[in-house]
């Protein structure tokens, strides 16, 4: 599909030069192969590699990317990026309304605005590394760890209140927040903006 409709080149080369981000995944692997003996494991793997792969690869890669190409053409400015990661996070977020399927719609809707939120960060989490790489490993332990601890739910149907939206929403400035600083920290050192520069 991105071959025909997007044609959007995916940055997956991690900058070796960047030591961070060998221990960020050095740490992963390490966790992985520590929690090899827990209940969940093979249901947290699959659930890490099954959401990780496809989903940053299409929302961060493809749209993320395509948006922030389209919108820093001209200029790239900090208030560019930050529209560029809230329409990706959007994006990302309301895909998760296909777990109504076997959710509740007011518990689904929480799930959807964490994923915004968390979208955001795995955005800005690619724009600063400059390679996919990274928001991949991001939220596969994401996904993993919140697997590992309890299993696959079959579904959840529980009620929501006004106190559990309002909190959301509180969560949701918050991880909004942490994005954008990570993308106007440094802004020049933004790599996956150095690298649409030279394209």
């Amino acid at each position: 599909m991105n071959h025909y409709l997007f044609s959007q080149k995916l940055y997956l080369k991690p900058n070796f030069s960047e030591f961070g981000w060998q221990i960020f995944i050095f740490i992963c692997l390490l966790v992985v192969v520590l929690s090899l003996k827990t209940k969940y494991f093979w249901t947290a793997l699959d659930v890490g590699i099954i959401a990780a792969l496809p989903e940053e690869i299409m929302f961060r890669g493809v749209i993320m990317g395509w948006i922030l190409e389209k919108i820093t053409r001209f200029k790239q400015t900090y208030v560019n990026v930050s529209i560029a990661l809230g329409i990706s996070g959007v994006v990302f977020g309301c895909f998760h309304y296909i777990n109504l399927l076997h959710q509740s719609f007011g518990f689904t809707t929480l799930q959807v605005m964490n994923a915004v939120g968390l979208g955001m960060i795995l955005g800005a989490i690619y724009v600063k590394s400059g390679s996919l790489f990274i928001p991949i490993a991001t939220h596969f332990i994401w996904d993993f760890f919140a697997t590992l601890k309890q299993g696959m739910p079959e579904t959840n149907y529980m009620s929501v209140n006004g106190q559990d939206i309002f909190m959301e929403f509180i969560i949701l400035a918050i991880q909004a927040s942490i994005a954008i600083w990570i993308v106007c920290f440094h802004f020049e050192n933004n790599l996956l903006l150095q690298k649409i520069e030279k394209k």
